[in-house]
């Protein structure tokens, strides 16, 4: 079943390489989007599709997966490909494509819950990302969806 959803994004960063002092903790950064999309119910699986617009004009192709208490998260451009594995309480080593090389990433989820079902609902996760060893950021995502009557 492939029907057309809304989708609210709001993001909570806190990226380490922002930092000017060593010790100092610098602010977070968030933001709060809306997308048109595609949400497509296979038995257990649930896959939101939309399209990701930025300033530079760069477009990605976003999806987010849940299956039982898994989540995948992938973005494609021509730019950058990521994929982030989330699952409460476990770490997964992913891989993120800059433009340049690839990049290994280390995600830890420390809380991820999910009422997500065929009728919209939320998907709140909050995990870090390393990078060889060091933490890069803090991260916190929400991801919000409800039905609607048709994506332009």
């Amino acid at each position: 079943m492939r029907f057309p959803v809304e989708i609210m994004i709001t993001n909570k960063k806190l990226s380490y390489r922002d930092m000017i002092t060593p010790g100092d903790i610098p602010e977070p950064h968030e933001s709060v989007e809306s997308f048109e999309g595609y949400m497509n119910v296979k038995g257990k699986r649930l896959t939101i599709d939309y399209k990701e617009y930025f300033d530079d004009g760069e477009i990605a192709d976003t999806s987010v997966m849940l299956e039982d208490d898994l989540a995948l998260i992938s973005r494609r451009s021509d730019e950058m490909i990521t994929n982030l594995v989330f699952r409460q309480g476990a770490v997964y080593d992913c891989v993120c494509y800059n433009g340049y090389r690839n990049m290994n990433l280390r995600v830890s989820t420390r809380r991820m819950k999910s009422d997500m079902s065929a009728i919209g609902g939320k998907l709140n996760i909050d995990y870090t990302i390393e990078i060889l060893g060091n933490v890069a950021e803090t991260n916190s995502i929400c991801v919000s969806v409800c039905p609607t009557d048709s994506v332009s």
